[in-house]
């Protein structure tokens, strides 16, 4: 069943222009992860480690179609990453990546503008589902 539903998901994604992917965390387990389940999409891939390294690229200029946000991670938290990126970047979408489900951080990340949430450990359906809504 997970596989078909994979399938079906890609299938939907595959739009024949890459698109720009920003992956923030500190986990580089974690970011290689999204990167896993995107390998078969048409993706180009940027991390960074922090919140700070982050800003610093869409400072530069780097304009991704979709930022895969961890929440928690030290220095500048997710919360306070998506705060930034939305005084920049109103309409950017951001999916915050997080364990943490609790009602108060989901009204929290709801305020700040977040996109959407996945819960920790992400799963390839969830990844590929924003995948898709970032357009092509």
């Amino acid at each position: 069943m997970a596989e078909k539903l994979d399938r079906t998901a890609w299938a939907s994604y595959s739009f024949g222009m890459a698109r720009e992917i920003l992956i923030v965390d500190d986990s580089l387990v974690a970011r290689m992860a999204i990167k896993n389940f995107l390998s078969t999409a048409d993706a180009s891939f940027r991390e960074a480690s922090s919140g700070e390294e982050a800003l610093s690229l869409l400072d530069g200029g780097y304009r991704p179609a979709l930022v895969y946000l961890d929440l928690t991670m030290p220095g500048m938290g997710g919360a306070k990453t998506l705060k930034e990126i939305r005084a920049r970047h109103p309409t950017m979408l951001v999916v915050v990546i997080t364990a943490d489900v609790q009602a108060s951080t989901l009204e929290e990340l709801g305020a700040l503008g977040v996109s959407g949430v996945i819960r920790k450990p992400a799963d390839k359906v969830s990844v590929l589902t924003w995948f898709g809504k970032a357009g092509g």
